[in-house]
């Protein structure tokens, strides 16, 4: 018998911010960049996903200004497991399935792991829960604000989420364990810190370590630097006295706790 050849199956990454476009809708700029981009380049895609997005409110429009207008207002916010998934779902799609497990870890801790993750990754999701109440409160601002059109408020909130995803300074050395008690150790966060080339702070450590390092690209769009053994402290020392960075920004992951170097 014959072995069951597997079709290879093609999967599309938005220009915009890099997830699939099925997961799109969950970011800040789905309105603003993606919806726009998916339309130009992939337009069989847009036309289905948007035909699915109809189905499942129940609309018969023709654009999708029309389909927002009319969509459906969610019960209830989503739940920790449901944010955890979509925080995931944006950043590192392969964890999600590590969602109970860490749930169960930081049980009474969410908020700390919440707050590690947005340091590490970035911003949350928005929560349409909340999205669909801030705007049903602007419609009830007033008369001159009834005239303002959704276009008008997609481009508002388009700004605001911009504004949220403005770049602070933070940066995460990790301890990453490899075969036979080897180590590496990994900075995520350079690219944060202002006037700074990522190749000076990796050929610095490759000279102070006497070892290999180098910059590698994250699939979240953040890069980070590999050094060869495990100088964690060494090197957030030396981020500070040498690249000036400011002691606060500095983390150290201490087995899943970000303890600041302060």
């Amino acid at each position: 018998m014959a072995p069951e050849t597997l079709t290879k199956r093609s999967i599309i990454y938005c220009g915009e911010c890099g997830m699939p476009p099925e997961y799109c809708e969950y970011g800040p700029d789905f309105e603003t960049n993606c919806l726009g981009w998916l339309k130009n380049n992939h337009r069989e895609e847009y036309e289905r996903l948007r035909s699915l997005r109809k189905d499942s409110v129940g609309a018969n429009n023709d654009d999708d200004d029309a389909l927002l207008e009319n969509a459906i207002k969610p019960s209830a916010p989503w739940t920790l497991e449901e944010r955890l998934t979509h925080f995931y779902r944006k950043y590192q799609p392969e964890k999600v399935d590590e969602v109970g497990t860490l749930l169960s870890k930081y049980s009474g801790k969410e908020d700390k792991l919440f707050a590690a993750l947005v340091k590490k990754y970035g911003p949350e999701p928005d929560d349409p829960y909340y999205a669909v109440s801030d705007q049903d409160d602007d419609d009830d601002i007033g008369e001159a604000m009834t005239e303002m059109t959704l276009k008008d408020k997609k481009k508002r909130r388009g700004a605001s989420a911009k504004k949220s995803n403005e770049i602070d300074t933070r940066v995460i050395i990790h301890k990453i364990s490899r075969n036979r008690k080897k180590a590496v150790t990994s900075i995520v966060g350079m690219d944060t810190v202002p006037d700074i080339k990522l190749k000076d702070v990796s050929k610095a450590c490759s000279k102070r370590f006497a070892g290999s390092s180098s910059v590698k690209d994250l699939p979240n769009g953040k890069k980070e630097i590999i050094i060869q053994g495990d100088h964690m402290d060494d090197v957030a020392a030396m981020l500070v006295d040498k690249f000036k960075v400011p002691r606060e920004a500095v983390f150290l992951d201490i087995d899943g706790e970000f303890i600041s170097y302060k």
